[in-house]
């Protein structure tokens, strides 16, 4: 697994960390990288639009982001029953981005109590990745988060008047700092809840 931390902003990305073997690879990845960031505004702002919301503001947000990306590389597995990719788990960022390389799916998400294929809708689920018998595959995820110094709470036009809001509002600080410090058999989208 190859684990790039802050792709970006630009001056927070560290090459040490990016492979320089084959020579073309940093340069397809920064490509990569590039265009992920264009989609994910683009995504945030139809996203914002259908909710009726300022989507210039959202848009701006996410265009001066932070973003992380990890490649990763499951090889095929003599017993994908006894094993999974990755544990079940609820990302906390606003848009994940996957990549998945190849012609076998993987990602299952939890509804009702089974794991089904997502199917591309997106939502907050729980999901997780899934090992395959014979076949390796290699998937890119793209972490995309709005700059540091957005709260991160309900939209204030989403409340309903006469109806609070279901969830506290956090800088985006505490809002991580909660997240990576959560006992992690607890929900973390319920220790939100108000």
């Amino acid at each position: 697994m190859i684990f790039l931390k802050s792709i970006r902003p630009l001056q927070d990305r560290n090459l040490n960390f990016w492979p320089e073997n084959p020579p073309e690879f940093r340069k397809a990845l920064e490509t990569y990288s590039e265009d992920m960031t264009r989609l994910a505004v683009s995504i945030i702002r139809f996203i914002a639009m259908g909710l009726g919301l300022e989507a210039q503001q959202y848009a701006e947000s996410y265009r001066e982001g932070f973003y992380d990306m990890r490649i990763t590389c499951y090889p095929p597995c003599p017993e994908p029953e006894r094993v999974s990719g990755l544990s079940p788990h609820t990302d906390i960022n606003g848009i994940t981005l996957l990549l998945d390389c190849g012609d076998m799916a993987a990602l299952q998400v939890l509804k009702d109590g089974h794991w089904i294929m997502s199917n591309g809708i997106y939502k907050a689920a729980d999901h997780r990745e899934v090992a395959n018998k014979s076949k390796q595959r290699l998937s890119i995820a793209t972490f995309c988060n709005p700059n540091s110094s957005v709260d991160i709470g309900p939209a204030e036009k989403l409340i309903k008047s006469g109806s609070p809001p279901l969830f506290r509002t956090l800088k985006s600080e505490e809002y991580l700092q909660r997240y990576f410090n959560r006992k992690l058999e607890d929900s973390f989208i319920d220790s939100l809840k108000i």
